[in-house]
């Protein structure tokens, strides 16, 4: 599929704006937490978004999931704009893409049974059919069906980051967004995450955008990769092509600082 219609997000010269207070009675410094960026993510890719801390990275991925409004320019989903389908028809898109956040430990109802975590967003549909979707789901991520009477707290971090991703695919969405998926995690459980995320790229042909500040981590399972720096996208490419051949010194900075590829 190419063209148009394989276009699933456009952004158009979009900024976020907020404004520091610097006083009790002074207004405050505005900063673009992202600065007019102009980007195309296509149904099915893998995109990896590497930058530094308080780059805007999170803040991106927030416009991208319809948690915040852009300050200026227009985001379109599937050519209609997102604010749009938002007002019209937020159960739809929400169904079409899913976020995983940062902190497992943090995104996961602690009172609640993985099973009620899962079903959460499908109260919608009939009982058999969120029963399918919830199981269907868990062994997608590899955890066996007694999990679904466990709460948050009885499980590891990985465990509690792979229901987070399960709460994600029982949607059944076209694209997921993952934030840091992994920050919280020892490097071993990484590991398996990333190997997780990669297998289910396969399987489910789910597109991506892997959100994280460690280059060789992304480079791991991005396509294509998204430099950014100071709310700015500074560099796009594939990830051949970026790794080898960096056009930012931004990004070969970046590069400099991997000890050693995995």
């Amino acid at each position: 599929m190419n063209g148009d219609q394989d276009i699933l997000f456009q952004l158009t010269g979009v900024s976020k704006s907020y404004r520091v207070r610097q006083g009790i009675f002074e207004r405050g410094k505005e900063f673009n937490a992202v600065d007019h960026v102009s980007l195309i993510l296509r149904r099915g890719q893998c995109y990896g978004l590497v930058g530094e801390s308080g780059s805007g990275k999170t803040t991106l991925a927030g416009l991208l999931a319809g948690f915040i409004e852009p300050t200026e320019g227009s985001i379109t989903f599937q050519n209609d704009l997102l604010g749009k389908i938002l007002k019209r028809n937020p159960l739809r898109f929400r169904r079409k893409v899913q976020m995983v956040f940062q902190n497992p430990y943090l995104s996961l109802e602690p009172r609640w049974p993985v099973r009620k975590i899962l079903d959460e967003g499908i109260r919608d549909l009939g009982a058999g059919d969120r029963s399918m979707r919830i199981e269907k789901a868990l062994g997608l991520v590899g955890l066996p069906l007694p999990y679904l009477k466990r709460k948050p707290q009885e499980l590891s971090g990985g465990e509690r980051q792979r229901v987070a991703i399960a709460r994600a695919l029982v949607m059944e969405p076209e694209f997921l967004i993952l934030d840091e998926p992994t920050s919280q995690l020892d490097v071993s459980i990484q590991a398996q995450i990333v190997a997780l995320l990669k297998q289910l790229r396969t399987s489910l042909q789910v597109g991506l955008l892997f959100i994280s500040h460690d280059l060789a981590l992304v480079s791991q399972i991005a396509e294509t990769l998204l430099v950014f720096n100071q709310g700015k996208l500074i560099e796009e490419g594939g990830k051949r092509s970026v790794i080898l051949s960096p056009a930012s010194p931004y990004t070969r900075r970046l590069l400099d600082s991997i000890p050693e590829w995995p």
